[in-house]
């Protein structure tokens, strides 16, 4: 599996990284078809009333990339690591329910034979 982390107006840290790669590979350990997965760290800089503390400027996006399929998930906080952590989160919904779609449409299958 690749994983490919990208940062738009921010440094990625090895702290990062390493947070980053434990988080997503507990998340897909017992899925072998992820091809590939693409995250993207960004923090907005704008200035304005409402760039403040507790204004969601760090955001994570994540794409993965499954035989057939594609899921994608945003999460923004004012903390990378809890946008991270929210992303991961959103990505484990994704991946049981596509997880349960797979089961029950094989199940469908072996009933009809």
């Amino acid at each position: 599996m690749q994983i490919t982390i990208r940062g738009h107006h921010l440094t990625i840290t090895p702290a990062i990284e390493k947070n980053i790669k434990e988080k997503f590979s507990q998340m897909t350990k017992h899925l072998d078809q992820v091809n590939s997965m693409q995250i993207k760290l960004a923090k907005d800089h704008q200035i304005d009333k409402r760039s403040h503390k507790g204004s969601a400027n760090h955001i994570a996006e994540a794409i993965i990339r499954l035989p057939g399929v594609e899921l994608f998930a945003q999460a923004t906080a004012d903390d990378m690591y809890t946008s991270i952590k929210k992303l991961t989160e959103k990505l484990k919904r994704q991946l049981a329910k596509h997880r349960k779609m797979q089961c029950s449409y094989q199940h469908e299958l072996v009933v009809l034979s």
